[in-house]
Order: C-alpha cells, then sequence, then structure tokens
C-alpha cells in the first residue's frame, strides 16, 4: 500500500496540477474593477471586500490528512463580492458584477494532526490577479467515541489586483467538525486583519497623487460540508466577514 501511495503522489499529483492550471482561464470570469479617488474610509471598504473576501479559507475536511502520507491537490473557486466597490470613489460608469477567482490548493498532512495547506492563483491578463496563501491547521480534540474534531487554523494570504491594489491577510479560526458516513459538516469562528497599499497618481485609485495605506480587522464565521467519494472530496463554503464569500473546491487526496 505504500508503494501504490507514493506512485500515485510522484505521478498523479503532477498530472492533476496541470490539468488545473488548463482550467484557470475557463473559471475567472473578469477582471475586477476598481474606481479611482478612493479617499481614507473607502480604502478601508475596499480592503473589506478585497483583502477579506479573498484571505485562506480552510476548504477541506475537518478530519487531519495524516502523517506522511496524507497528500491532497485541488481546485477551488471563490465568489467575491465586488459589486460594491463600483460605489466607492468616482464611482464606475457601469456596475460590475461578483468576480468569481479560482485557486489551485496543495494539502500535506506533517505530525500529531498538524497540516499545512498552500493556494495560488498564478497571475494572467485576463483577471490581472495574482495570490498566494498558507494556512496551518492543529486537530487537537478528537473524541474516540464521537465522530468530531475541533482544531485551530492560522492562516496568511497576499493578493495583487492590477498593479493598484495589494493587500495582505492574517488571521486565525476555531473550527468543529463532524461526520457521518461519507459527509461532513463544519463551522468556525475567528479574527482576521487585512493590510493594503492603493497606488495613487492618474493611473492610480486613490485621491491623492502618493500610495496610501490602509488596515481593517475585523471578525470571522464560517458553515461548511464536505462530501467523500473514494479518494475525491467535494467542499462547499460560506464565510461571513463584512459581506458573504461563497467558496467551492474538487480535491484529490492521496
Amino acid at each position: 500500500m505504500k508503494l501504490i501511495s507514493s506512485v500515485s503522489i510522484r505521478y498523479v499529483l503532477p498530472i492533476v496540477s496541470i490539468v488545473m492550471m488548463f482550467l484557470f482561464p475557463c473559471l475567472t470570469n473578469a477582471a475586477i474593477q476598481i474606481p479611482q479617488g478612493l479617499n481614507s474610509l473607502q480604502r478601508e471598504e475596499a480592503l473589506k471586500i478585497l483583502g477579506f473576501g479573498m484571505s485562506e479559507k480552510i476548504m477541506t475536511d475537518p478530519y487531519p490528512l495524516g502523517g506522511y502520507s496524507g497528500v491532497e491537490v485541488g481546485l477551488s473557486v471563490e465568489t467575491i463580492p465586488t459589486q460594491d466597490l463600483g460605489r466607492l470613489g468616482n464611482k464606475l460608469e457601469s456596475p460590475q458584477q461578483n468576480v468569481t477567482i479560482p485557486k489551485l490548493t496543495i494539502g500535506k498532512g506533517l505530525y500529531n494532526n498538524v497540516d499545512i495547506f498552500f493556494s495560488f492563483t498564478p497571475y494572467n491578463k485576463q483577471d490581472e490577479i495574482s495570490q498566494y496563501g498558507s494556512l496551518v491547521r492543529w486537530t487537537f480534540l478528537q473524541p474516540e467515541k464521537l465522530p468530531a474534531t475541533v482544531s485551530v487554523t492560522t492562516y496568511f494570504n497576499s493578493v495583487n489586483v492590477s498593479n493598484k491594489v495589494k493587500a495582505t491577510s492574517l488571521g486565525t479560526d476555531l473550527i468543529a467538525g463532524i461526520s457521518v458516513e461519507d459527509v461532513s459538516l463544519f463551522a468556525g469562528y475567528g479574527f482576521l486583519k487585512s493590510y493594503g497599499s492603493f497606488l495613487g497618481g492618474n493611473e492610480g485609485v486613490t485621491s491623492s497623487s502618493d500610495i496610501e495605506t490602509a488596515n481593517v480587522g475585523g471578525n470571522h464565521s464560517l458553515v461548511g460540508a464536505t462530501i467523500h467519494m473514494a479518494n475525491v472530496v467535494i467542499t462547499a463554503q460560506l464565510d461571513r466577514y463584512t459581506q458573504t464569500v461563497f467558496s467551492a473546491k474538487l480535491a484529490l487526496r492521496f
């Protein structure tokens, strides 16, 4: 079994990653438009939409990946509520729809029920967005007589939107999950902060000619569910910041 597992990781994982890379252009539906003339309060509102909305998300089964053989590779999509951006600053001439952002994700089980996840969105000219992030999960409670878990996550994310807005987000969540056969449910609550810089000048988005900064903090709640089909895991998740972000993920576990 160990031989089969190692062969799967060595050959299947790169193939799946390449296939997912080709799917990226089909999943992003539009570039994010950011109005010019953002004042300090409006920059904070924009940061809540972009920094919070695109921050790292757990998006997986609440149980640990498990030791040396635990590997997960997946493709997720997140619907960011960018429609409200058009009401800020000088406003957009026509409203934009919410934007769907894809992410490639890779997770690895380490030891003592500790998992680490990485995600990234490669830059492309169609959406003018790039991002990367990491999340560490420690599952510190697994009752023997109850199919449940309690874990804590700490995460980091960095996003660049059209070289006009750059945001870095940090956060932590406490998450509880329960499983019944092939279905798992989980919910969590935590706190995050986001730090951003906004380009100024004629090509920028601030109300001045200088690069301006902003930082915001807020609470974060989430609920989600996963379905298992052999090595395939399908996840749906709702994250509530100042607005709600819906995400879905298709992953393979080895």
